[in-house]
């Protein structure tokens, strides 16, 4: 045994000390002083990262080869090249929702030693995902990128296991578990707000709220897919595929949204004074809900009351709440909805329905003088009936 190990074993918290409530390591090697965070407040599993430290400084003194430590880039990249790059696996569609996820676990994993990501690794990402307000859809698409990441790391022995699999997957529920639209009233009152900080931003909210568009959608819509009669648009850009027909197309009717077109550009894209990123333009309502709420602490303070914490909602919620306006007022054209949000699947529109069996109190709260819902498709007759 190294005669430090006996040192260790004496004083069992020997090198080890703490920064809060974190456990580190000090160790002095090549008369260089280095530490390590172990990233943990628990003392056992301190003392079992402290001794692989020092047991690999040992094997340093020794002249001993030292194995490499992989780190979630390494894994990422072999995982690339030699799956989703490699061969027809994977449908194009799955292979760039892969990459997507990769994307958004990149800054959160960037340099993690594999070995140290754990079970608490995943319930950090999921809750700081929950506050980010991600669906359960996306947090699992997420973890099921991760996870096959991971799982081809441990087939590389890059990595021992897959931590992936010993979290449950059920805790986070069904998207209708996670849905908290807004109002129509609230919308209203959120609409009137932001008008006051940015007009074209008001208007694309109001136009995601009256046709159930997705961002991305409604940021690439031009003023050449509106129809003649201005009350129908075609999307075929920024238009997320139908996984069994491959259509990247689809015509919807504008009902109320079609107000607004007398106040949007009658060339090129209908928000072109907003950016056509859907990531930027949620960033930049996202930097104005932060604002709101400081302005808000600021008064609270200046008026010694308690800080309110504002009812802010997500863009994307409204999509959501076109939806289950629709199912409230017309709850036998849930196909007709479908098509109409570009749902691969009834079983996806299904969940509003799901969601307002839970919730019964929103059948309640529907006020349609103030935004409408599903509009009727118009009864076209031919020349021959006229």
């Amino acid at each position: 045994m190294h005669p430090r190990h006996n040192v260790a074993k004496e004083d069992p918290d020997h090198n080890l000390y703490k920064r809060g409530e974190v456990y580190w390591c000090r160790y002095v090697l090549g008369g260089t002083e280095h530490r390590v965070s172990l990233r943990t407040v628990n003392v056992a599993a301190a003392r079992k990262e402290r001794n692989k430290l020092l047991k690999a400084a040992d094997d340093r003194r020794d002249g001993k080869p030292i194995a490499r430590v992989h780190i979630w880039e390494d894994a990422v990249s072999v995982f690339l090249v030699n799956v989703l790059d490699v061969g027809k696996k994977y449908s194009p569609s799955t292979a760039k929702r892969y990459q997507v996820s990769l994307r958004q676990l990149g800054p959160v994993l960037e340099g993690t030693p594999l070995e140290e990501i754990t079970t608490g690794t995943v319930s950090d990402y999921v809750k700081a995902r929950q506050q980010e307000g991600a669906s359960v859809s996306t947090i699992r698409n997420d973890l099921t990128a991760w996870s096959m990441v991971m799982s081809f790391a441990a087939s590389e022995r890059m990595v021992e296991g897959n931590q992936l699999r010993a979290y449950e997957r059920e805790w986070l529920g069904e998207d209708e578990d996670a849905l908290d639209p807004p109002l129509d009233a609230e919308a209203a009152e959120m609409v009137r707000e932001v008008s006051e900080w940015s007009r074209d931003m008001a208007d694309l909210m109001v136009w995601l709220r009256e046709t159930g568009m997705r961002l991305g959608e409604a940021l690439h819509a031009m003023a050449e897919d509106i129809h003649p009669d201005q009350l129908a648009i075609t999307l075929s850009r920024g238009v997320k595929g139908n996984r069994r027909s491959g259509k990247k197309t689809r015509t919807i009717q504008l009902g109320r949204a079609a107000a607004l077109l007398d106040r949007l550009p009658r060339k090129g894209r209908l928000f072109a004074r907003l950016s056509i990123d859907s990531a930027v333009v949620s960033t930049r309502y996202g930097q104005w809900k932060r604002q709101r709420q400081a302005r808000e602490a600021k008064a609270a303070k200046a008026a010694g009351r308690v800080e309110v914490t504002l009812r802010i909602f997500r863009l994307h919620d409204l999509r959501h709440a076109f939806a289950i306006a629709s199912v409230i007022d017309a709850p036998n054209r849930i196909v007709e909805l479908q098509k109409h949000l570009g749902h691969a699947s009834v079983k996806t529109t299904e969940t509003y329905t799901r969601f307002l069996d839970q919730h019964a109190i929103r059948h309640h709260s529907r006020n349609a003088a103030l935004f409408g819902s599903l509009p009727e498709a118009p009864v076209r007759t031919s020349a021959r009936a006229a």
